[in-house]
């Protein structure tokens, strides 16, 4: 065979496995997390995000506060006054998580977005590992967002 039609048949195959690829990421379904979590608590305030889910003893796993902010930057959470051990999932506009991080009762210590995002997620303690949730995995917001008023 001639070189260039192995090259001619490289390229075709590199560019039909990037086809495949990228329709395999478009193909992929959104996460209704309304469905996994039926009872969500929208914080779009100031007042509502600064208090969180402070002082409160305990939560169902059918439970979650998805925070909204204004704008997207940089976000971080602490748990001054927080309880309950509790996972957090920042999330970009999208819907694509984009990290999920634990969060230690009572700590002081902020834990950031790795990118400026305008929303968030707080659930019990390994609630997205038992729910097979990951950063990448890509949830519908309009269903959580458009219950915000």
């Amino acid at each position: 065979m001639s070189k260039l039609y192995l090259n001619c048949v490289q390229k075709s195959f590199k560019y039909f496995f990037l086809l495949f690829i990228v329709l395999e990421l478009e193909s992929s379904e959104k996460i209704d997390i309304k469905e996994l979590l039926p009872k969500i608590e929208i914080a779009s305030s100031f007042e509502e995000r600064k208090n969180g889910l402070m002082f409160i003893p305990s939560m169902s796993d059918e439970f979650g506060m998805f925070f909204i902010w204004e704008y997207k930057k940089k976000q971080c959470m602490w748990m001054k006054n927080t309880f309950i051990a509790l996972d957090v999932a920042y999330i970009a506009d999208n819907g694509e998580i984009i990290g999920i991080y634990d969060m230690v009762p009572f700590s002081k210590k902020s834990v950031c977005s790795k990118r400026p995002v305008r929303y968030a997620l707080e659930v019990n303690k390994n609630w997205f590992m038992k729910k097979n949730i990951k950063a990448g995995d890509v949830i519908d917001l309009q269903g959580i967002i458009k219950n915000d008023n």
